[in-house]
């Protein structure tokens, strides 16, 4: 791991509706975090790898939380954790909230051929570890982590939360079906909720993400530098919803 050296200061004041300088003070706080930078730097290394594939922004994840003070918080896409663990961190100094993190793990083949040995993706688990392996055990108590396919599993929360009020969606999709989980999703947002949803290195901003803004009468905002986008929602139109 290495730390995050530029954060978008910006990109976090617009989703969290807030000033400049609150955003700069709440990622300024995030850096501070060298106890759980440490813990997750020292887990990664004992595996060999210097990371796995993870939203590249854990700062402002941190930032947003603080700022928003979410009471519910879905993931979407775990791997080692980073991300989940800058989220409760966050909810933790917040002393409130909880996230429900869902996710299908990847594993290496058991029998790799020695000849061929395949690459393992870069959101694979060790062997051994399961999803979320590096997030602190002192973490935990916020955390509700379910493993499976998540066109089983967000129906699921859908029925089960009043509302949501922070969306991380961070694996590999197709519109179509993002469309559909994002709009079956929808009324548990409530006004000024934050969605954000990685597009990987270089991404360009998804039709999905884009429609569900669009009809929520919002204006998706791109992090500097990253295929990250998120939006912070506006009223469900026709419902008088605030």
């Amino acid at each position: 791991m290495h730390p995050e050296e530029e954060p978008d200061a910006d990109w976090v004041a617009a989703l969290a509706g807030c000033g400049l300088p609150r955003a700069r003070r709440a990622l300024v706080e995030a850096a501070r975090e060298t106890r759980l930078y440490g813990h997750l730097a020292r887990e990664h290394q004992r595996e060999g790898r210097e990371s796995y594939i993870e939203i590249d922004a854990p700062l402002e994840l941190y930032a947003i939380v603080r700022l928003v003070r979410p009471r519910q918080v879905i993931e979407v896409g775990v791997s080692s954790g980073v991300s989940s663990a800058y989220l409760l961190q966050a909810l933790e100094r917040n002393r409130r909230g909880t996230l429900h993190s869902v996710d299908r793990p990847k594993r290496p083949p058991k029998h790799p051929s020695s000849a061929h040995r395949p690459a393992r993706a870069s959101w694979s688990l060790p062997p051994g570890r399961e999803s979320g392996w590096a997030v602190p055990e002192r973490l935990r108590p916020r955390w509700d982590l379910r493993i499976g396919d998540k066109r089983d599993v967000l129906p699921l929360l859908g029925q089960d939360l009043e509302r949501i009020d922070l969306l991380v969606y961070d694996v590999p999709h197709w519109d179509r079906e993002t469309r559909q989980e994002f709009l079956a999703l929808d009324r548990r947002f409530p006004k000024g909720a934050v969605a954000l949803a990685d597009h990987g290195p270089g991404g360009e901003l998804c039709s999905a993400l884009a429609a569900w803004a669009d009809r929520r009468g919002s204006v998706p905002v791109g992090r500097k530098g990253l295929g990250l986008y998120g939006v912070r929602l506006g009223p469900r139109r026709g419902t008088g919803a605030k």
